[in-house]
């Protein structure tokens, strides 16, 4: 049974619809989705033409209840509320919405698991215990969750993500990262712009560093597999260090444990010429054991 309202005079339209509904989007959207339980999935498809919709899609609980509103570019889908809150236990909605590729996601969850696929302009999520996964992102993403992994594919702009206890894996950020996270590792496929990371005994892995890398840890290890220029700043207790280093680059270190060992096998290349690349290395522990080699 399809339940909507007409448009009123200001062109907005409310549709409590469980079988879907399409909207007339020529332009890549705003989107705004808030979803207490269950799910929210959303599909980046064929970029914004003439013809192009967007698609709203609700089934489980009191799905007749969801809100769905379109104000021109923009269009918001809010799931109903107890008084005390989101809705909870089994009564959870999956929401999934077909959107232009290029558009805006604010993305606002309770427990429901966020997945985005194709690529989007920019992407904001806040939940508290779900998981979020995004493919692509062709500018900024901020991800703040209280226990869940996150996982992003390619994010070309800056990145921001804040977990309690979640893991955080992200394949390539072309913008500058920033990542804290309790308990959670993190992995990163390769960084092209700086990289700051605090954990409380996470571990930190980067596979392949093209600019400065900062990191904090109480007890967890760092592993920067290929550093080819900047600084690379490691402060923790107990974890491991070790940095690996392509042939020809000249390091600069500045080493300090209480307890741990320091030990390199790279190759002397005696000091860098001007304006070439080279790596420099400040590393502090208390137990930790420190150790260059080459990538």
């Amino acid at each position: 049974m399809n339940h909507e309202t007409d448009p009123d005079s200001t062109g907005r339209t409310t549709i409590i619809d469980p079988q879907g509904r399409s909207f007339a989007t020529p332009a890549p959207v705003h989107l705004y989705v808030e979803n207490g339980s269950g799910r929210i999935a959303v599909t980046a498809t064929a970029p914004a033409t003439a013809g192009a919709t967007t698609t709203v899609r609700v089934s489980g609980a009191r799905a007749e209840e969801v809100t769905v509103v379109q104000d021109g570019e923009r269009i918001s889908v809010i799931a109903p509320k107890w008084r005390t809150g989101f809705f909870g236990g089994n009564q959870s909605l999956d929401i999934e919405v077909e959107v232009p590729d290029g558009s805006h996601l604010v993305l606002k969850s309770g427990s429901a698991d966020v997945d985005v696929v194709g690529q989007v302009a920019t992407v904001r999520v806040k939940c508290g215990s779900a998981g979020v996964r995004v493919e692509r992102v062709g500018d900024s993403a901020v991800i703040d969750t209280g226990s869940g992994d996150v996982a992003l594919g390619a994010v070309a702009g800056d990145l921001r993500i804040r977990s309690g206890s979640g893991a955080v894996s992200v394949q390539s950020s072309s913008g500058a990262a920033s990542i804290s996270t309790g308990s959670g590792s993190v992995r990163i496929g390769y960084a092209a712009r700086p990289v700051v990371v605090k954990t409380g005994s996470g571990d930190l892995e980067i596979l392949e560093s093209e600019d400065d890398v900062a990191s904090t840890s109480g007890s967890g290890s760092v592993a920067v597999r290929r550093a080819r220029r900047g600084r690379i700043s490691a402060k923790g207790a107990s974890g491991n260090v070790i940095v690996g280093v392509p042939a020809g680059i000249a390091v600069w270190t500045d080493i300090s444990t209480v307890t741990g060992r320091v030990s390199s096998t790279l190759p002397s290349v005696g000091q860098p010429e001007p304006g070439a690349d080279h790596v420099e290395l400040r590393v502090t522990t208390v137990s930790g054991d420190i150790a260059l080699a080459p990538a």
